[in-house]
């Protein structure tokens, strides 16, 4: 079988990169140079049902039965005392304490269990002791105030992917000088939800207070490529060298296991999660590639630096008119290094240039906010190092998959894996975010063809592990741990997903994928208020589909899809009152969607 689904193996093989965009550009070649162009959209329509049901409990130890029971026989003796309860305030409580405590000093000394002189002493004592009771009533009725148990349902539409607002439609063009020395790159993107072209806000807004349909932002706006370049071969040092300014994605060194368009299954993992593209918004990149037939031949290395406005300078600001300090410049620094022995193995290694600053483009300046209220700043996290390992053996002598010769090898896989190491200088910060700020986190990765491509398959499975004050994952942060005292976390997972040509003696065009995905995060810890504390959060998903193609790189699919989770968690508040809180949601839905390249 000779004809290869062009659509099928491209999407698999290849993912939505640049280099996917220049085989299917539409070339004009003139004098000057070869300029190409083309465009496409993407969108997924849902339709479906969810539910929700939400339980928390609040139930008293043995010591906190204890403390409500001393409460009501402190109230019973100050009424035998002649005392009254019917106050509207709770101004009573203190004339019960200093009352009953009274009576059961001067009947100590009534009785010879204590002499006068120690009286005010035991009263005292007396005193503390109710009131301890009395704060413990308090705290327990506090907690059985938040005691819920309800439920929702209801049928609901939404539009995919939310990164684009429901819908893109983007296009872009290329131009190349003859001799392939020099060039740019650009493409523009069009969201939906958004109505007019992208106006810049006043750095000084709250995020929560734009509203997206009346400022136009993200309606129009660059995509991942807005960049001039120049490149050359520099003989005597055996490189060919880049150098390239603007906005740009280079993924020489990138994984190369995606999630095919997000369309399947949420909490699927990302070629980032592997190892991470250079990606500065505006900015200088410069790379260097052995030349073949040389000692360097194989080699690698670029770096980068984003002047976006991080770390200083708000990138949102128009009337800005100040300079970045170079110091601040810096931070934004990526740099990496690889080297690939053709069909056998690449080895990859990079630092990944970051901070807490409140003006780190790359983040909503809320999502810090918390470790900054708290005392951190922007030396306290430097970033990351990654590094990456990609085993090309499977491929008959190719680089990648994009490369591999089906004709000779129809069966061909690639295997992935990365780690990552945050630079935190202070441990203690990886309370505030673990998904950022883990202690470590790896990610394994395989994709490949069967039969050229009449099957096709990817998969991830990751873990990282960090520390929490888990106040990002109970609801309305009933459970936040003092600082110093984050509960050690876990998170694993695992997606997949696999498509069949169900026509392969025919036209080639129609697939049944499956595809699902399951991970976990745990916690346990404690601190000063909260002990025995076990939290547990399980997602999953699943989704059936049926997917047909056309032209060179186009599907239109439909499917149906379920998405489960559920969380608890348990633990002692003081010892006076177990809390437990339990959450389950269940979505079931059909998607329908279409995506073309022109």
């Amino acid at each position: 079988m000779k004809k290869i689904l062009a659509a099928a193996t491209a999407l698999a093989l290849a993912g939505l990169t640049a280099a996917a965009q220049d085989n299917y550009s539409t070339t004009l070649r003139t004098g000057a140079g070869d300029i190409s162009f083309g465009a496409w959209g993407r969108s997924t329509f849902n339709i479906g049902h969810s539910e929700v049901d939400t339980k928390i409990t609040a139930d008293a130890t043995a010591l906190g039965q204890q403390a409500l029971a001393g409460v009501t026989d402190a109230e019973s003796a100050y009424t035998a005392l002649g005392g009254s309860l019917t106050s509207s305030d709770e101004g009573y409580i203190a004339d019960v304490i200093s009352t009953v405590s009274a009576a059961q000093a001067a009947q100590a000394v009534a009785t010879g269990t204590i002499d006068s002189s120690a009286q005010a002493a035991y009263q005292a004592e007396a005193a503390a002791v109710l009131t301890q009771a009395y704060q413990a009533k308090a705290a327990i009725a506090m907690l059985k105030a938040m005691e819920t148990d309800e439920s929702t349902s209801k049928n609901y539409a939404s539009l995919d992917p939310d990164w684009s607002y429901g819908s893109r439609v983007g296009f872009w063009i290329i131009g190349r000088t003859p001799e392939n020395h020099f060039g740019f790159d650009f493409n523009l993107d069009a969201d939906g939800h958004a109505l007019f072209v992208h106006k810049l806000y006043d750095s000084t807004e709250s995020e929560d207070d734009v509203n997206y349909n009346e400022d136009g932002k993200y309606a129009v706006a660059i995509g991942d490529q807005a960049k001039i370049w120049a490149q050359g071969d520099i003989e005597p040092l055996a490189i060919t060298g880049k150098i390239a300014f603007g906005k740009m994605r280079e993924n020489y060194l990138r994984g190369s296991i995606g999630d095919f368009g997000q369309r399947e299954s949420s909490d699927v993992k990302s070629e980032d999660d592997i190892f991470s593209e250079f990606w500065p918004t505006t900015g200088l990149f410069v790379s260097a590639t052995g030349m073949a037939d040389t000692v360097l031949e194989g080699a690698y290395a670029a770096a980068s630096i984003d002047l976006s406005g991080t770390l200083g300078v708000s990138c949102a600001d128009a009337d800005r008119d100040g300079d970045m300090p170079l110091y601040d410049a810096l931070r934004t620094a990526q740099a990496g290094i690889g080297y690939t022995i053709p069909g056998v193995v690449q080895l990859k290694a990079q630092y990944w240039g970051d901070s807490i600053s409140a003006d780190n483009y790359r983040y909503a300046e809320s999502k810090f906010e918390s470790a900054r209220s708290a005392g951190y700043d922007m030396n306290d996290y430097y970033g990351r190092l990654e590094f990456g390992i990609d085993y090309l053996g499977f491929m008959g002598g190719a680089n990648g998959l994009s490369d591999v010769d089906l004709e000779k090898t129809p069966n061909a896989s690639l295997i992935e894996l990365g780690f990552k190491l945050p630079l935190v200088t202070r441990d203690e910060l990886r309370e505030y975010d673990p998904e950022t700020f883990y202690n470590w986190y790896s990610c394994l990765g395989t994709m490949g063809v069967i039969e050229k491509g009449f099957i096709l398959y990817k998969g991830h499975i990751w873990g990282g592990q960090g520390t929490s004050n888990l106040a990002q994952y109970t609801p309305g942060g009933i459970v936040t741990l003092e600082k110093g005292k984050g509960a050690d976390i876990l998170m694993a997972g695992i997606d997949a997903l696999a498509e069949i040509c169900i026509n392969p003696f025919g036209s080639q065009d129609l697939f049944v994928g499956i595809s699902g995905n399951y991970n976990i995060t745990k916690a346990d810890g404690e601190d000063s208020t909260f002990s025995d504390l076990e939290l547990r959060q399980h997602n999953a998903g699943a989704e059936i589909y049926v997917k047909k193609t056309f032209g060179a790189n186009n599907y239109l699919f439909v499917g149906i899809a379920d998405r489960y989770t559920k969380a608890t968690m348990d633990g002692c508040v003081a010892g006076l009152c177990n809390l437990s809180y339990e959450s389950s949601s269940n979505k079931i839905y059909m998607p329908i969607g279409i995506e073309m390249f022109f």
